[in-house]
């Protein structure tokens, strides 16, 4: 709330009042005055008739600065695929284990070459 290269001694109205409680608060918020201090500088404001009565008010703080933005959350974790073929995997090992147990191998055999063909589908060379 500078100057602005107006005469202290202009007239103000409540446009130029609500702007200097605006930029107290981005201060208050910044860190750079605390609660107690915030609400006299507020209630000078109000008070304040002239430009020059606010521009005392700020002349030991900067000019406001715009917040920065909040930091970027961290981007979403890839999720794991391959869920589903794991537990068909696990599936056709259970049933590949039953056939070599019951000794039917043309279940297992068919079973081997239904594995080959979904897994290594997926593996091109090159």
């Amino acid at each position: 709330m500078a100057d602005s290269g107006r005469t202290p001694d202009l007239r103000i109205g409540d446009a130029e009042r609500e702007r200097a409680v605006s930029a107290l608060s981005q201060h208050l918020t910044a860190g750079r005055l605390d609660i107690a201090e915030y609400d006299e500088r507020c209630a000078r404001v109000l008070a304040a008739r002239y430009h020059g009565d606010l521009a005392a008010l700020f002349a030991d703080l900067p000019e406001p600065r715009p917040t920065p933005p909040p930091p970027l959350s961290p981007p979403p974790r890839p999720t794991r695929r391959g869920g589903g073929r794991t537990a068909l995997l696990v599936a056709l090992v259970a049933v590949a284990g039953m056939a070599l147990v019951l000794r039917q191998w043309l279940v297992f055999g068919a079973l081997a070459f239904l594995m080959i063909m979904l897994f290594g589908a997926g593996r091109r060379s090159g």
